[in-house]
């Protein structure tokens, strides 16, 4: 469709109200007046018309004569001319009007041409629209002022759902009617309730909020369309999914034209920033723990199959229990990922579940760490400061973290904040910009250990609570299941977070997954009367002065090591007097109690609404909540178990080059596109993954955009195959995109790539919808793989010794081990990270075992560095360095070598050598024993 052809569309749909409607009042009055003198003259003039026929001459039967023709026109015969030509105007401009008016009732869009009826076709226009238009005024006015009407909040387009939930639907554990089935049940669209009757008629749809109009602008099915589905043109579609529909004020949907506020309207499955209505099923007895087991979503399924699975399948993956809450959850998220990441730079990791993948997709997507780090530099930069003058640290109560500025609530309040603080309301906020943080000064202690966060405000603003300044137990009451959800992802955050250094956290009737959190920062205990026996003993002989002073000061002594206690059961009888009893003080203490139900004698109680909200009306604190639901913890068990070392070969004595350190070796398949270091080196488009990402491309590329059209590129190079538009919109965009800036990006990305020597393109889009990567594309890790598959098969130990080096001269990491914050979060569902570092630990250790066959230690010595290089805390690679140092250098380069492991083991946070490398390294150099006690 041309561009004549899209205007004169819009001016004839829907779209065209846009303009229509935005007159000023008077010119509405004026015509509306307009409108019904014409209605009048029509419904007047059609039998004004007959009656005229009836007066005129009757019809002649013959043909004229000369002298008729030729003779004098008197003004009877005037008068019949003009009154034929009357009547035929009022014919034409009758056939005009009801074409218009068809065109309006169907919404067909652009009416049929009556042929020589443009001034009356527009005429007729103009009084169809005039109508339509008093008529829609008339019912939004109506739709306005209505007592019967709900009032819903404008979250149409306001907040987009997240991509994890809706990237691609998954088959459905049980039907929607199964959420619904016992309990008390409440629908939700977003933040807003519907009433039972709408919920259950629109549970798991997609649903639009009709606008309120603003000003002289109201919403209107064009746009709406061209907002969410990325075409005004399909504004047919909404029409089709809506029309007949009960609306909550009485009205139905019959004119495409015509929608009054606060209707709520379904919307097609790739609609964007559209909610879906959700169900909340309060149980009458205690809800279980586990929730509804919900099936993994597939990377590349196609859009066929989201489709298939239907609405009710996303309505179980948005709903309270999927990963989806994670993604909301900005600083509990960094902590997580944090410690998982550090975990697996030092140790392996099992191979992950597609839930555990899911959780970790969710992790990336949802973690904030600009927003930590904010919070962790601003909070030690205010203690230094504060020590530097010897001034006590402030009463601080919560905090609100934003991508701006981190603001600290205080209480009592002080005016006199300093430097670069900026204290507001009387005092009783600080407030430090972003850009005022200074990293050189942020290197003081925690002030603040007890904050943690609870959640995420309307504005998009992380919100924390002080345990520490309740002076006693907090409580999380309401709705049982979220209460217990929430109670657990704070003992999570506090256990992981960076801007707390040491601290414990005990947990009670919590999920046993947690125990899995790395840092030894958590325990379980069995019974909270064993914790509180504890905590009472060391109260009573501790010292008694202010928490926040010791904080700061010089020797930075403080009252104790702050512990916090999370029970996930209320107590009752004489051990909730023992609670209360431990935890209140009368000032700032390091100790914190929190419990999930209500406690008789708690200074904070938080309450858990169904949908998720937490609110404590007292301390101003309104947010969708942190929580862990107990599948995600068992998800993050599996995250964090570490995997043994490959077990010794049980077949190494029929391996020509076995030697004493051989391991099972894991499995590699040849590529989908099998390639060479050649091809590599020759081919005009270089997809590099190993290590940090990199596109090397013939095309020019603006460098604003480079990181995501490099994410776009290699999320394509390592799916060969090809994935739908839609897989791949949802893996860039986890928040949603637009269809606009979705095709703009490909665009880009197809110029970027350019054309083969034969026109195509690089970039090949398939009828299907399916996006690939042409044969021209060369990828690093597709080269690697190639080499260690022919290695496995190749005819001689000189020609495997020759394809791993060549293969491990390509790797300058393991698969996108250097990549930006933020992006990539799709990379757990391709499971590289771990193969990739498998396979690459695999050939330098087979690599060593070839030179040591080869009788040349100095190159197994050599190898074994360059895979440290990769991965810098495996023992087998260390076990195989001393190894080859031992014939080299002798006891004393082992020695060298042992003491190099410890001190790369205790940066990493490992406390001690394996007993294998402790054992290799008494073995090689058995009389010092500073060595092994140095690892130890």
């Amino acid at each position: 469709m041309n561009e004549a052809e899209l205007r004169s569309d819009r001016e004839t749909g829907p779209g065209r109200f846009l303009q229509e409607d935005v007159e000023q009042r008077p010119r509405r009055v004026a015509s509306s007046v307009l409108s019904a003198a014409l209605l009048l003259l029509l419904v007047v003039g059609v039998p004004a018309g007959l009656l005229a026929l009836d007066a005129a001459p009757a019809i002649p039967r013959s043909l004229p004569s000369l002298d008729a023709l030729t003779g004098t026109i008197g003004v009877e015969q005037l008068l019949a001319v003009l009154v034929w030509i009357v009547w035929l105007a009022w014919l034409q401009f009758t056939i005009c009007t009801v074409v218009e008016l068809r065109s309006a009732l169907s919404g067909v869009g652009l009416p049929a041409r009556v042929p020589l009826a443009g001034p009356s076709q527009r005429l007729a226009r103009t009084l169809v629209v005039s109508v339509l238009l008093l008529a829609s005024a008339a019912g939004q006015a109506s739709a306005a002022v209505a007592p019967s009407a709900p009032v819903h909040s404008e979250v149409g387009v306001a907040i987009s759902a997240p991509a994890v939930a809706g990237e691609v639907a998954a088959t459905v554990a049980a039907p929607a009617e199964a959420q619904v089935a016992q309990g008390e049940t409440t629908f939700w669209l977003g933040d807003v309730q519907l009433s039972p009757e709408e919920g259950a008629e629109l549970l798991g749809k997609r649903v639009y909020v009709v606008k309120v109009p603003d000003g002289r602008y109201h919403d209107n099915l064009w746009d709406i369309a061209e907002r969410t589905l990325g075409d005004g043109r399909r504004y047919s579609e909404v029409f089709e999914l809506n029309k007949g529909r009960d609306q909550p004020d009485g009205h139905e949907l019959t004119l495409e034209r015509l929608i009054y506020p606060n209707w709520l309207l379904v919307m097609p499955e790739d609609a964007a920033g559209v909610e879906r209505v959700t169900a909340v099923v309060t149980p009458v007895a205690p809800a279980p723990e586990a929730p509804a087991p919900v099936a993994p979503v597939p990377e590349q399924a196609p859009a066929a199959d989201a489709a298939q699975a239907g609405p009710a399948a996303d309505a179980v993956h948005e709903s309270p229990a999927s990963t989806a809450l994670l993604v909301g959850g900005g600083l509990l998220a960094v902590g997580l990922l944090a410690a998982l990441d550090r975990l697996r730079r030092r140790r392996r990791t099992g191979e992950p579940s597609d839930d555990a993948v899911e959780l970790e997709v969710a992790l990336r997507v949802g973690a904030d760490p600009r927003r930590a780090l904010l919070l962790d530099r601003g909070l030690r930069q205010l203690a230094a400061a504060h020590g530097a003058t010897g001034r006590p640290l402030p009463g601080v109560v919560a905090a609100v973290v934003s991508d701006d500025a981190l603001e600290l609530r205080l209480s009592p309040s002080t005016p006199d904040a300093p430097t670069p603080w900026q204290a507001a309301a009387d005092g009783s906020t600080w407030r430090l910009a972003a850009d005022d943080v200074d990293a050189a000064l942020a290197g003081g202690p925690a002030p603040f250990p007890g904050l943690v966060s609870l959640g995420r405000d309307a504005q998009g603003r992380d919100v924390l609570l002080d345990l520490e300044s309740a002076q006693g137990p907090v409580c999380v009451v309401g709705d049982p299941q979220v209460a217990r959800e929430v109670a657990t992802a704070l003992a999570a955050e506090l256990a992981t977070n960076r801007w707390s250094d040491g601290l414990r956290v005990t947990g009670v009737d919590l999920p046993d997954g947690l125990d899995a959190l790395p840092g030894g920062r958590y325990a379980r205990a069995a019974s909270a009367s064993d914790v509180l026996d504890r905590l009472g003993g060391r109260r009573a002989v501790t010292h008694d002065g202010d928490v926040l002073s010791g904080r700061v000061r010089p020797d930075g002594a403080t009252t104790w090591v702050p512990e916090y206690l999370v029970l996930g059961a209320a107590p009752t009888g004489a051990l909730a007097d023992q609670v209360v009893a431990t935890a209140t003080t009368d000032r700032r203490s390091p100790l914190g109690v929190v419990c999930v139900g209500d406690l008789p004698g708690a200074r904070w109680q938080l309450v858990a609404q169904p949908d998720g909200r937490l609110v404590a009306r007292l301390l101003g604190v309104d947010v969708q909540s942190n929580r862990l639901t107990p599948r995600q913890v068992a998800a993050l068990d599996e995250l964090f178990t570490e995997a043994p070392e490959p077990a010794p070969a049980l077949d190494a004595r029929h391996d020509a080059v076995a030697h004493e350190g051989a391991v099972e070796r894991p499995d590699v398949a040849a590529p989908v596109r099998p390639r060479t270091p050649d091809d590599l080196a020759a081919a005009p488009v270089r997809v590099l993954v190993l290590g940090e990402p990199r596109v090397e491309s013939p095309g020019v590329l603006d460098e604003s955009r480079r990181a995501l059209l490099t994410e776009l590129v290699v999320h394509l190079a390592l799916h060969p195959e090809g994935v739908h538009v839609n897989v791949l919109a949802a893996a860039l965009w986890p928040g949603g995109v637009t269809a606009e800036v979705r095709e703009g990006t490909l665009d880009r990305a197809a110029r970027w790539l350019g054309t083969d020597a034969s026109g195509r393109p690089r970039l090949v889009r398939g009828a299907d919808g399916r996006v690939a990567l042409g044969p021209e594309a060369v990828v690093d890790w597709d080269v690697v793989t190639t080499l260690l598959a022919r290695s496995r098969s190749a005819a001689s130990p000189q020609a495997e010794r020759a394809d791993l080096a060549a293969a491990l001269e390509l790797a300058h990491g393991t698969v996108l081990s250097v990549r930006h914050s933020g992006r990539y979060a799709w990379l757990a569902r391709v499971r590289l990270e771990r193969a990739s570092r498998a396979l690459l630990v695999d050939a330098v250790h087979r690599l060593v075992v070839l030179c040591h066959h080869d009788d040349d230690p100095g190159a197994a010595q050599a190898a074994a560095w360059a895979g440290l290089r990769l991965a810098p805390t495996e023992e087998l690679l260390w076990r195989d360095l001393m190894r080859a140092a031992s014939l080299v250098g002798g006891p004393d380069a082992v020695r060298q070598a042992a003491g190099d492991l410890a001190a790369t083991l205790r940066a990493a946070g490992v406390p001690a050598m394996s007993p294998a490398t402790l054992a290799v390294v008494e073995d090689l150099a058995p009389q010092p024993s500073e060595a092994g006690g140095s690892g130890a």
